[in-house]
């Protein structure tokens, strides 16, 4: 029988790049209350920032690839008390006017990039899962929306690079699947990623297995009885790659 073709997210798959926005948002929340001289103390700060930034991801063309400066923009309505949806509303039609300072507002934009660039975390089992993979004669390609030289990067800190095949910059929708589904056939294409709207419904339309290892973090637009969509949810990496080895073929 044909080897399938696994096809793996990285970001909140591989690796804890969930973690690295965590710390790059807080961080980009107290830079706008330091320049408006306020604290938000009311409850969990990540949250009450995730709640503005997901607001914008769902109007912005750009969804989770928006400017961020429209978060600090935002961020700053929030702090004079408006909710996510006319804050993002507003300020991506350009119909706020700022108090604060646009040489401000670049440092902190910067500062909020350069945390950005951090190196994330190897998310649990995954240097396990690629092996079992390359064990049994698959090396897994990686699927990113990122850019390319980002993820060899962490593949060489990780020392992962000769456990996978190559890495394939796209965009993740229905038409791309299908593309790839065709590249390899007759060999069953297999996705594994954590996003259920991005890696695992357009997947599926497109004639692929999925592999769902949900993140931490779950937009408010995913809804918990999507993940009936995938082909299996699996809590790590390595139980999802156990998954695909261990069914007959």
């Amino acid at each position: 029988m044909v080897n399938p073709v696994v096809l793996t997210d990285a970001d909140n798959t591989l690796w804890d790049t969930d973690s690295v926005f965590s710390d790059a948002q807080l961080g980009l929340l107290s830079n706008v209350e330091k320049m408006m001289s306020e604290r938000y103390t009311k409850d969990d700060r990540l949250e009450f920032v995730r709640r503005y930034d997901q607001a914008l991801a769902a109007i912005h063309h750009a969804h989770l690839k928006y400017p961020p400066t429209l978060l600090v923009r935002a961020l700053e309505m929030a702090l004079r008390g408006a909710d996510p949806a006319t804050a993002a509303t507003v300020v991506c039609r350009g119909g706020h006017s700022s108090s604060l300072e646009q040489s401000a507002i670049d440092q902190a934009v910067e500062e909020y990039f350069a945390m950005l660039g951090r190196l994330p975390e190897l998310l649990p089992m995954v240097r396990d899962g690629l092996k079992l993979l390359c064990q049994a004669g698959i090396h897994p390609y990686i699927l990113t929306e990122g850019k390319i030289e980002k993820q060899k990067k962490i593949l060489l800190h990780y020392s992962l690079t000769d456990l996978v095949h190559g890495i394939f910059e796209v965009t993740k929708d229905r038409a791309q699947f299908e593309r790839l589904r065709l590249r390899f056939s007759p060999a069953e294409v297999v996705i594994i990623g954590d996003q259920i709207d991005r890696d695992v419904i357009p997947a599926k339309a497109a004639g692929c297995s999925t592999v769902l290892v949900p993140g931490r973090f779950r937009p408010y637009w995913h809804r918990e009885d999507q993940a009936s969509e995938a082909s299996v949810v699996a809590s790590t990496f390595a139980e999802g790659v156990h998954w695909i080895l261990q069914r007959p073929r």
